[in-house]
């Protein structure tokens, strides 16, 4: 008994196996695209938190001549004072200036370079300064010039010399300051200006100090610009402006730290981008293999009600299509599941185009994965398993009796005549067909349109962050929507069409029993195909029209105004090329119906 049922549970894999594979590769895509995009901020946040602790990154820089200048009667009270309230090795004082000289903005930092507490370095080459005229440069960038080893440096800037002690410098190594985060231009003191060089002097004794670099000892407490430290802040803000007689704007924040700041809001948008589409995704794959299981069962009519005449229990017979799509989700996961790990590394490394990233810790994480994969995978069951209930729970007799033909009656466009009465015959029987079977109707629509829908705002996210040059991160991850999207439709459409002509078998050998020739069958299927391919594009603008005005709205970038004319036109073919595809894949299958063995299914 047991050899019978796994046998017949074998063959039913092998019969519908390109459904199978189908399934899995839409659960590979949607897995894979839901994770990698859902892991990017919490993978962003985690490395920027490591580098926050290992670089000692400043929370707070106070900026003031007066608090710290040697002569002022309170100096030593007020330095005192913050590394008693902070502790000693979370306090760093400094010199810190912009000067413009033969036309550029260079900032100056002088401090004590072998002894650095706050605010670390990383020596990409070279050495640390050993005499007086050696100085270290920030690393070159899109918006940052820098110099060579052992280049000479002529700095001529009266009240710099007079600090520095010389005009004269070499070049001994060149660094990465956490401060400096951006790629592109950062913003100088100077008001209106861009910084061009970076350069670090090692502080004489006697200099001045303008800077105190202070990093709270409690390093967790940032989690990624967390409410709480926000919060902590504000108030450490108040205190020391009140204590040190600073004005609050001389007190800066990583919130008024350009480079840093701007990665923490990127990553963001893309952290609410991801909540949207993944929705969106698990949405359109939930219909999707709804719409699979349903009509699989429905074929699978005549097969239960045989299992049930030899014996076998109602639940015994439900576990073979709940093994075929638990198979189907598991096997699709573990294979999106490096697929996910890809597309967080590279849209993790476009960010290193805009930013000096922290380097990419890999290793896996399972909380987007597991919780998309759940959701597909427990949808997926329920529906089978209650489905297939409802079916098993039917008699043999009534089950292996075929459901009546659906009765034919007009469809609504029989009711325009200036429209009906132009038409051939083989386009109103098209018609008819895709009229009248509305629940195959319906969901195959649905699914194009949310299709639709993923495409069209994948390109229309791309038209705005071109436009706004909003940086190649959020340009890879419209790329990456995209791709994912497009594949997502691509094998929506094939397996909608698959299951359609599967379900057609009896009516295609009918066609061609009739004469009908292989250029004819095809067309007759295709027809309903590409008609119901077409309304799901057509639908599918409005709702991506309010869809992408969602999206932006939600993440406060771009708009549906900064989408492109063509962008609308372009969505709906690339549906009807996905679709013209996919017809083109399946004609194999059609033509070689086997003409004797579907006559003979009902008998």
């Amino acid at each position: 008994m047991k050899s019978r049922y796994f046998k017949s549970a074998l063959r039913m894999f092998r019969k519908h196996l390109t459904r199978f594979l189908t399934l899995m590769a839409i659960i590979i895509v949607s897995v894979g695209f839901m994770s990698g995009l859902g892991e990017v901020k919490g993978k962003i946040d985690t490395n920027f938190n490591n580098y926050y602790i290992s670089q000692h990154v400043s929370d707070l820089n106070i900026k003031s001549e007066s608090a710290f200048l040697s002569f002022s009667p309170n100096a030593e009270k007020n330095k005192q004072s913050l590394k008693d309230k902070f502790g000693e090795e979370n306090v760093m004082f400094a010199f810190c200036n912009d000067y413009e000289i033969d036309g550029n903005i260079y900032r100056v930092y002088m401090m004590d370079l072998e002894n650095i507490t706050v605010n670390k370095l990383t020596l990409v080459s070279g050495i640390l300064p050993t005499v007086d005229d050696e100085i270290l440069v920030a690393a070159g960038s899109k918006g940052l010039k820098s110099f060579d080893l052992r280049q000479e440096v002529t700095l001529e800037n009266s009240q710099l010399n007079m600090l520095s002690g010389g005009t004269t410098f070499y070049v001994s190594g060149i660094v990465q300051s956490p401060m400096l985060m951006i790629k592109d231009k950062e913003p100088s003191f100077i008001e209106g200006k861009n910084i061009d060089y970076c350069i670090y002097l090692n502080r004489p004794k006697n200099a001045i100090i303008t800077d105190a670099y202070i990093a709270l000892p409690d390093r967790a407490l940032f989690g990624a610009f967390s409410e709480n430290y926000k919060a902590t802040i504000n108030q450490l803000k108040e205190e020391l402006s009140s204590t040190l007689s600073v004005p609050k704007e001389q007190i800066l924040s990583l919130y008024e730290n350009y480079g840093i700041f701007s990665l923490h809001t990127y990553a963001s948008k893309v952290g609410d981008i991801a909540i949207i589409f993944v929705i969106f995704f698990l949405l359109v794959t939930a219909l999707v293999v709804f719409s699979t299981m349903t009509r699989l069962l429905d074929e699978e009519r005549g097969q239960i009600a045989c299992l049930k005449t030899l014996g076998f229990g109602n639940f015994k017979i439900l576990s073979r299509y709940l093994l075929f799509i638990f198979a189907a989700s598991i096997f699709g996961g573990a294979v999106g599941l490096p697929v996910g790990i890809f597309l967080t590394y590279f849209i993790y490394a476009s960010f290193d185009t805009q930013y000096f990233m922290p380097n990419f810790i890999s290793g896996v994480s399972f909380g987007y994965f597991g919780i998309t994969l759940g959701i597909i995978l427990c949808a997926a069951l329920i529906v089978t398993f209650f489905t297939g209930l409802k079916m098993v729970k039917q008699k043999p007799a009534r089950l292996l009796t075929p459901k009546a033909p659906k009765a034919g009656k007009k469809v609504i466009l029989e009711r325009i005549p200036f429209f009906w009465n132009r038409l051939s015959f083989k386009y109103k029987s098209c018609l008819r067909n895709v009229l009248l079977f509305k629940s195959r109707f319906f969901m195959t629509v649905v699914s194009l349109v949310g299709s639709t829908v993923l495409v069209l705002s994948g390109l229309g996210l791309l038209d705005n962050t071109i436009k706004l040059e909003a940086g190649a991160a959020l340009i890879m991850l419209a790329v990456a929507l995209i791709a994912f999207a497009g594949i997502l439709s691509a094998l929506v459409i094939y397996n909608l069409a698959n299951i359609n002509i599967s379900e057609r078998n009896r009516e295609i050998a009918t066609l061609m029993v009739l004469g009908y020739n292989n250029k004819e069958v095809c067309g007759y299927i295709y027809r309903e195909i590409y008609i119901m391919s077409a309304v799901g594009a057509l639908l599918g603008i409005p709702l991506a029209y309010w869809f992408m005005s969602f999206v932006f709205g939600f993440i406060d970038f771009g708009s549906v105004g900064g989408v492109n004319w063509f962008t609308w036109i372009i969505g709906p073919i690339l549906m009807m090329l996905f679709t013209f595809l996919s017809t083109i894949l399946l004609r194999k299958k059609i033509v070689k119906t086997d003409m004797n063995a579907s006559l003979k299914s009902l008998e």
